[in-house]
């Protein structure tokens, strides 16, 4: 806790920004001098790495046996094949500290919160309580796995303690420290150094939050296209928490508005409000939880003889729909590297004007907004409800859609609904009751901001649900296997095609 904080208020040299735009990131040299096991020795030898030429040790005949002489931390930090991630980001949250607080150790709640980040989490005991009810002083240990949307980038297991303490100026704190080293664990491929949140109240309207993340990860099975931007931090990055539970914010502002204007000026009845954000969540939350690559979900290849690269398949759960067969739900998806910035990427996928030429289901059909429910400032986060029409009077498909996009990333979730199921939505209805087959979009940035040279472009990984018939979980028809072929390899094709040629909205 006292790391974390010392972390939350030093500045340069401690931090640096990495180029234009960049994150903050730690100067790892200086977190040794700070916080690391430092001699003269280690002196010597950072001395040695900063200036880049051979240095005198204190010895006199400028020898050094580095078995002996080399302080362990430094050697642990540098050879073995753990990567060192680090990133601060402070921004005002809309959100009284308590409930930051009570959000962050209620397990169930922190999991629900970031659910974009967090695929599982167990709590496996209590160490410390507070006797009046509080989080202040409350020490537990949780285990959780940590993804990114795509199952090309591998979660990120591990156990830890998380501490809570309120201090003496109403600031309070929140650190996460691996229990890893204390443990004998064969093979260890993340570990998380002292990270969390300090929170500070700003008056009655919320909070002054600096996140911090430090973590050790293994990155050798990293799929080459995602390298650039994980191995900069950016991809799980203090950035990243910050926009989510400023989402999060959004989404509960939302939640109780009193009005929703669609595109025609009309209002959606409060209670159809409620039902239709609602069933989004739930379908986006399905949707984050099927293309991860967390333990419970184990991915396939698609055989090399076919035109879709890097295709992962795997099947999810059995869909029972009453008054029809039963069917096995397959999942698909694949990455691709596409030289164009995010929010045109982003555009492109989310308008009704250009959904016709990527979406095969709309492909010569019009397409039309009918309704959406705007979350937060930026007008193109929303949850719309489109309709396609193969002519003016006869509608083919309602598709329910989620578009959200802040500087971390995008995502463009939709799934075809009844409309029958979708009017009793609108006035109302149940989502628990609605089966739901969410398919979708999730955009990154192909590297952090101010990482290397030339512009930032986008990393795009489709996913897709259809139910099979044919095939269960031991073997799957070559017929479905075409056809996961054919709808992946045609839509990139389409995306790529647009991207290429200057299309947008």
């Amino acid at each position: 806790m006292e790391e974390l904080f010392k972390l939350a208020i030093m500045g340069e040299p401690l931090w640096q920004h990495n180029g234009n735009g960049g994150m903050e990131t730690l100067n790892g040299f200086q977190y040794l001098r700070e916080f690391g096991s430092f001699d003269a020795t280690m002196e010597q030898i950072m001395r040695m790495v900063e200036v880049g030429e051979p240095q005198c040790f204190l010895s006199s005949d400028c020898n050094c046996n580095f078995d002996q002489d080399v302080p362990s931390s430094f050697s642990k930090l540098n050879f073995e094949p753990l990567n060192i991630e680090t990133s601060r980001e402070t921004a005002f949250v809309e959100m009284n500290p308590m409930n930051i607080v009570q959000l962050l150790m209620d397990t169930k709640q922190w999991a629900t919160t970031f659910y974009s980040i967090v695929s599982r989490t167990t709590l496996l005991g209590v160490i410390l309580e507070n006797v009046d009810g509080s989080y202040n002083g409350v020490l537990q240990v949780m285990s959780a796995e940590f993804h990114q949307r795509t199952p090309l980038i591998p979660a990120r297991q591990c156990y830890f303690a998380r501490y809570c303490k309120k201090h003496t100026n109403g600031t309070w704190g929140v650190v996460d420290v691996s229990l890893e080293n204390l443990f004998p664990y064969p093979q260890v491929q993340f570990r998380r150094r002292p990270s969390g949140c300090v929170i500070q109240e700003v008056g009655n309207r919320g909070s002054k939050v600096t996140w911090i993340e430090h973590v050790e990860v293994d990155n050798r099975s990293l799929h080459p296209l995602f390298r650039p931007i994980v191995s900069s931090g950016f991809a799980f990055s203090a950035k990243r928490w910050i926009a989510t539970i400023n989402r999060h914010c959004q989404w509960l502002t939302t939640s109780t508005a009193r009005t929703a204007p669609t595109t025609d000026g009309v209002l959606i009845p409060q209670e159809g409000r409620e039902s239709l954000l609602k069933l989004a969540e739930k379908m986006t939350k399905n949707f984050f939880n099927n293309i991860n690559s967390c333990s419970e979900n184990v991915w396939s290849g698609l055989p090399q003889n076919f035109a879709a690269q890097d295709v992962r398949l795997r099947y999810g759960n059995i869909l029972k729909v009453p008054g029809k067969p039963s069917g096995n739900i397959v999942i698909f998806t694949t990455s691709i590297q596409i030289p164009v910035p995010m929010e045109v990427l982003f555009d492109f996928l989310r308008h009704e004007r250009t959904r016709n030429r990527w979406d095969l289901l709309s492909n010569q059909r019009h397409v039309r907004e009918l309704v959406y429910v705007s979350n937060g400032e930026n007008p193109k986060n929303r949850v719309s409800i489109m309709q396609v029409n193969s002519s003016p009077n006869k509608i083919e498909i309602l598709y329910l859609q989620e578009s959200y996009t802040d500087e971390t990333g995008s995502y463009i979730v939709y799934a075809p609904m009844d409309i029958m199921a979708m009017s009793k939505i609108l006035n109302g209805g149940n989502p628990k009751f609605v089966s739901i087959l969410p398919s979708g979009f999730s955009i990154m940035p192909d590297k952090a901001p101010g990482q290397g040279d030339g512009a930032v472009g986008s990393i795009l990984t489709l996913a897709f649900q259809s139910v099979d018939r044919l095939s269960n979980k031991e073997y799957m028809p070559q017929s479905t296997l075409k056809i996961i072929d054919a709808i992946l390899s045609t839509t990139v094709a389409s995306i790529k095609d647009a991207m290429l040629f200057g299309i947008r909205y």
